[in-house]
């Protein structure tokens, strides 16, 4: 059960406490994107947003293996022969990938990309990759995507408000997802820039074939148009995770010095239709050692009672996991 850990006050700092922060190679990539952990918390596994030596490469889910569960300075790198590369995914003309979420039996995964220049429509791709065996990446294998979600049939008409296509698309672009249980529902969050008081729009889609997302289509009575707020709203958002009941949705917000997560309470698990923003933590100024630089992923060990953020140190220095204790 994930521990209710907001709502945010001046005192929540003080209700999470850094545990331990750890580097995490870039022999297959750079900037974090995406962290998940199998059921045991005895296998970690990242998307990079680019690959190590700039854009035009293989795209890779990387997989260490943890001595003990969920602790992330026990991490083994699996090696190359573990990982899975990508194909199917666009490899070049700037497409960056997002955000990493496993199927609840460990057999599929899913994760995003898009070109963050391209005024396009078609440039906002979500993938489906199937597995032989559970969370054992190296046999992934492409099985169902859905291309050109920037479109007015899936991002209009829902309780998340309408993006004017009329704007620069680039600016309105997929960043993080989460699916339910059964695979019966998927969320993706896009991040708005074109209207200033919208940080994010956050869409809540049916799959008529569970875990196929190329059968999405969305859900008119629900989404969430989240505000551009320091208060409880979100600026570029980047991961996204839901708790283990599906009654609380976290949003990494992706910027330099407002660096934060968010809290948003539904009243039904994953219905989009009924929610209240609880708030949010800048884990820049309001922890200690502070996250700065940027972070895109977030995950949870299975209990909720550790966090993990990535941070996007890509600037001469490695990537990091932070970890942390929640009460």
């Amino acid at each position: 059960i994930l521990l209710f850990i907001f709502p945010i006050s001046n005192s929540f700092g003080a209700m999470v406490t850094h545990n331990q922060t750890v580097t995490v190679n870039q022999s297959s990539g750079g900037l974090v994107a995406g962290i998940e952990f199998n059921n045991d918390g005895t296998k970690m596994f990242i998307s990079y947003a680019q690959p190590s030596n700039g854009y035009g490469n293989p795209h890779y889910i990387q997989e260490y293996n943890l001595s003990t569960p969920y602790d992330i300075s026990t991490r083994v790198d699996a090696g190359d022969s573990e990982r899975c590369e990508l194909t199917g995914t666009e490899a070049d003309n700037n497409y960056t990938i997002y955000d990493l979420e496993f199927s609840s039996d460990g057999m599929k995964f899913f994760t995003l990309q898009r070109n963050a220049g391209a005024d396009d429509a078609d440039r906002d791709r979500v993938y489906g990759f199937d597995l032989t065996s559970p969370y054992d990446v190296s046999t992934c294998a492409l099985a169902t995507k859905q291309e050109a979600l920037d479109t007015t049939a899936l991002t209009n008409g829902s309780n998340a408000g309408d993006f004017d296509h009329t704007k620069n698309k680039a600016k309105h672009r997929v960043q993080s997802l989460e699916i339910n249980d059964d695979g019966t529902k998927l969320f993706l969050t896009f991040m708005d820039a074109n209207d200033s008081d919208v940080g994010a729009r956050l869409y809540e889609y049916n799959l008529s074939t569970p875990y196929d997302v190329s059968t999405l289509s969305i859900v008119t009575t629900a989404g969430i148009e989240i505000p551009d707020s320091t208060l409880n709203g979100v600026q570029n958002p980047q991961g996204m995770r839901f708790s283990a009941n599906g009654k609380r949705i976290f949003i990494i917000s992706h910027s330099e010095g407002t660096a934060s997560i968010t809290q948003i309470s539904l009243s039904k698990a994953y219905d989009t239709s009924s929610f209240t923003l609880d708030g949010r933590l800048n884990i820049n100024s309001g922890l200690s050692p502070n996250n700065n630089d940027e972070p895109r992923g977030v995950a949870f060990s299975a209990s909720g009672l550790k966090l993990y953020i990535g941070s996007d140190r890509n600037q001469g220095s490695f990537d990091q996991i932070m970890e942390y204790d929640l009460v």
